[in-house]
């Protein structure tokens, strides 16, 4: 009866020791981010161009490894340089941290597969964690970058994410008839305190005039400008747009930002006070 025991014992040590070696390699450890799109709307300044694409991103926070799948499509032309840049936010530039043109496809449509070690010079994990580095692709036509796109993880517990909120004119106080509509997705970082944005809008009645957060004001209210953005704004009936704000405790508080108290506002010389409206709501 004891050698029994004694061969269940050994079983069950040998598998706590296996169950062990595999948390070494626990979800944990590891966050990723799949779809993260490539878009001209996100250069500084704004790319007009028909070029999309997405990245698919992984960081082993044991191993420090980035690994990243790049995909475009339909760019104006042959890639001339394909890098990762920090540190920058949304809405700025910055210079490059890791060069992978060598190894890239040169067509105007391709996918790469790549890894980088986040080494804590080039590439710092904090701010990597924080969404401050971003892929840029590079063309003749564009040389300071054709699409970008920003690399942020999502499912941490200091970020906090919306994603679709609705451009509308029902939103405007009063309430504005319009086909105009639009989305935004927003991006908080409570460690950071920076607020990202990426606004997408079609069928304006006439190009903007302004664009703006406003607060704090829930919905049926109107609240003064807190935050404007439109001198890089596209002056386009249709458009896309990104960029990032600090949440200063003055201009914007993170208290009420939280609370649903602020909101997007397109304006034109039609609708001056706005002609669609979109309110941050978490």
């Amino acid at each position: 009866m004891m050698k029994v025991l004694r061969k269940f014992g050994l079983v069950w040590l040998l598998l706590a020791l296996f169950s062990a070696c595999d948390d070494h390699d626990t979800p944990q450890d590891v966050v990723t981010q799949k779809g993260l799109p490539l878009s001209g709307s996100q250069e500084t300044a704004a790319k007009i161009t028909p070029a999309t694409g997405w990245a698919d991103v992984s960081y082993n926070k044991t191993t420090h490894m980035l690994t990243f799948t790049l995909n475009w499509a339909n760019l104006t032309g042959p890639p001339t340089g394909a890098h990762i840049h920090g540190t920058a936010a949304r809405g700025t530039n910055a210079t490059i941290k890791y060069d992978f043109f060598n190894d890239i496809p040169k067509t105007t449509t391709g996918s790469y597969s790549g890894s980088v070690m986040v080494d804590g010079t080039l590439i710092n994990e904090t701010d990597l964690l924080n969404g401050l580095y971003y892929f840029n692709i590079h063309t003749p036509t564009n040389g300071g970058g054709e699409i970008r796109g920003q690399i942020e993880f999502y499912d941490q517990p200091h970020i906090v994410v919306a994603k679709g909120l609705p451009l509308e004119g029902s939103q405007q106080v009063p309430g504005v008839s319009t086909v105009a509509t639009g989305t935004v997705d927003v991006m908080y970082n409570k460690s950071t305190h920076l607020l990202s944005y990426f606004i997408k809008w079609k069928d304006l009645k006439a190009t903007p005039t302004g664009s703006h957060i406003h607060g704090t004001a829930p919905r049926g209210a109107n609240a003064p400008i807190q935050h404007d953005f439109f001198a890089n704004f596209p002056q386009t009936l249709s458009g896309e747009y990104s960029n990032s704000v600090m949440v200063d405790g003055v201009k914007i508080k993170e208290a009420e930002l939280l609370n649903g108290l602020y909101y997007f506002n397109i304006h034109n010389i039609i609708h001056a006070g706005g002609e669609i409206r979109a309110q941050i709501e978490f």
